[in-house]
């Protein structure tokens, strides 16, 4: 994937609800902050998405799972933090706060369809 696609430019909370991120190519994503929560990447929660499966095996070819398992409504960002150059980290109302998630990532489930035209298939955030 190109540098320019997966790097960010700015990074920005919109209230409570949203976060937008503008990369280097000027695309932007806005995300619903319950839907960052619901895919959250840490194993904690891929195991909940996936009833208990330990889907950090490396022989697992499990995907995100059910999303609606991990109860998001509601659930606001205290704070979000840079991990490094390659990601972020936020610290969730219900006191979470160990899912990283990396630029490549997040620009991977952005919902616009132009991103989804323009970039390489989702990556399994539970691998």
């Amino acid at each position: 994937m190109n540098t320019k696609i997966t790097k960010p430019k700015t990074l920005k909370r919109i209230d409570n609800t949203e976060f937008r991120i503008v990369w280097q190519d000027d695309h932007t994503s806005q995300y619903d902050l319950s839907y960052l929560r619901a895919l959250c990447p840490c194993a904690e929660c891929c195991k909940l998405r996936n009833d208990g499966q330990d889907v950090h095996s490396l022989f697992s070819n499990i995907g995100i799972g059910n999303i609606d398992k991990i109860h998001s409504a509601g659930i606001q960002a205290v704070d979000v933090q840079l991990v490094g150059r390659y990601a972020i980290r936020f610290h969730w109302s219900d006191g979470h706060r160990s899912g990283i998630y990396d630029f490549k990532f997040l620009r991977s489930i952005c919902p616009t369809e132009k991103n989804k035209a323009n970039s390489e298939e989702p990556g399994d955030i539970c691998d």
